[in-house]
């Protein structure tokens, strides 16, 4: 599979969006994803852990968290990335998370 049918996938599923979502606004631990999209812990992991081995996002390490982020050149590389993310904004489900990411802080 090539690295954009790869990112493709990923995009197919809905938490993956999601999560992409929030960490294009703000980088975040798992734990603060687990409280925006109601998903378990695991699951969240999972994710993440297919959106970094596909290179959509990277992970740095504070303190006792792994802090996740969307990789700085993602939206160079695959320019309608940045339309989707601009466009999910538009969407009731995404619109949602990213009002209690604001309001969490």
């Amino acid at each position: 599979m090539t690295r954009l049918n790869e990112i493709l996938y990923a995009l197919s599923d809905t938490t993956r969006l999601r999560i992409l979502n929030i960490l294009a606004h703000r980088e975040q631990n798992v734990s603060s994803l687990v409280q925006l999209i109601q998903e378990s812990q695991p699951k969240v992991s999972r994710h993440l852990a297919y959106l970094k081995n596909v290179g959509l996002i990277e992970a740095r390490n504070h303190a006792q968290k792994r802090i996740y982020s969307i990789k700085e050149d993602v939206f160079e590389k695959y320019p309608f990335l940045k339309a989707l993310i601009q466009d999910l904004a538009k969407v009731d489900m995404f619109a949602n998370d990213l009002k209690l990411l604001y309001s969490a802080t």
